[in-house]
C-alpha cells in the first residue's frame, strides 16, 4: 500500500528561475507556398491530428472603428449567405473538426484543429 503525503499549504513551494528550465523544442519545416503565403510546420507526435493556425494582419490596429475587427472575426462561424450557422458548425463537427478564432491588438487568427485523415494538402507535414 503506498503512504500518502500531505502537502503543507504554508509553506510555499521553492521558486524555479526559468532559465534553469531546460526545453527541448521540435524543428520546424519552412516552406512557401505557390502563392507567397509562409508556412511553419512542426511534426510534434505520432497521433493523426492537426493544427493550423491562420495569422492575418487584421487587428484592433487596422479597424477604422472600435469593436469592428473583433465582431468580423467573431462572425465567421455565424453563417455566409449560403449556409446558417447551425450548417457551417455541423460541417465542421461532422469531421471532428473545431475551429476556433481570435482578434488581438494586431492581428486576427483563425485555429483549425481536425484529424489529419481530413485535411488535404500536397505537401507532408
Amino acid at each position: 500500500m503506498q503512504e500518502t503525503t500531505i502537502l503543507n499549504r504554508k509553506i510555499p513551494p521553492p521558486i524555479k528561475d526559468a532559465i534553469d528550465f531546460h526545453l527541448d523544442l521540435k524543428a520546424c519545416q519552412r516552406f512557401t507556398l505557390d502563392n507567397g503565403v509562409e508556412v511553419y510546420a512542426v511534426d510534434a507526435g505520432a497521433e493523426e491530428v492537426l493544427q493550423m493556425e491562420m495569422v492575418f494582419y487584421a487587428g484592433n490596429w487596422y479597424e477604422e472603428k472600435n469593436g469592428i475587427a473583433a465582431a468580423t472575426n467573431f462572425l465567421l462561424k455565424n453563417g455566409t449567405r449560403s449556409r446558417s450557422a447551425f450548417e457551417v458548425n455541423e460541417h465542421f463537427d461532422y469531421y471532428g473538426a473545431y475551429l476556433n478564432r481570435n482578434c488581438y491588438n494586431e492581428t486576427a487568427n483563425l485555429i483549425l484543429h481536425c484529424l489529419s485523415k481530413n485535411f488535404i494538402t500536397k505537401r507532408p507535414i
